[in-house]
């Protein structure tokens, strides 16, 4: 599949993997995102989970992850999963993301790093894309082995190659990240 090829590609040596799906997100309390919601396939009834992103509107979704012990790296990459429902026109998603890390006695309130994106185009409706990957992502505050991330997912509708007139709908978010073991 073109999932296996991508993260088979970006997995070597000290290279890991981590999936976040979208049930392990939440719509941000400001400018959240559509809550959890499911999409189910016509003939073989397959469910899968989604969060909605508002064409017009920024919005966003977040999730917290713990850094490896071995993690070796103060960057990230990511891979977004996504869908879109019928739309006749114009399949362009730009996905953002950005972290915010602490560790012991760290204050909850850091600024996030800088967001990352991935454009992607879609096309045919209820069909898994999957992004480019990302540039790397500097995490805000600190980041080491065992510190706490927070990620903000966002939908860009603001760029200029978003140009998707429907809800994007996320499946789940790849990190890409290096260990030392």
């Amino acid at each position: 599949t073109a999932l296996k090829k991508v993260l088979l590609s970006l997995i070597g040596a000290g290279k890991q993997a981590f999936y976040i799906p979208a049930s392990a997100m939440a719509p941000r309390v400001s400018n959240g995102c559509a809550a959890l919601a499911t999409v189910e396939t016509t003939t073989n009834k397959q469910n899968f989970d989604h969060l909605a992103f508002d064409p017009t509107t920024q919005e966003f979704a977040v999730f917290t992850w713990r850094a490896p012990k071995a993690i070796g790296t103060s960057t990230l990459t990511a891979i977004f999963d996504w869908s879109h429902p019928s739309t006749t026109t114009n399949f362009g998603v730009v996905w953002g993301l950005s972290a915010a890390g602490r560790g012991d006695g760290d204050a909850l309130e850091i600024a996030m790093g800088t967001a990352v994106t991935a454009t992607d185009t879609g096309g045919t409706t209820d069909t898994l894309y999957v992004s480019p990957v990302t540039g790397a992502m500097t995490v805000g505050g600190s980041f080491a082995a065992e510190d706490i991330l927070k990620f903000q997912v966002s939908r860009n509708p603001s760029d200029g190659s978003d140009t998707m007139a429907v809800d994007a709908r996320l499946h789940g978010v790849w990190l890409i990240f290096t260990t030392t073991q």
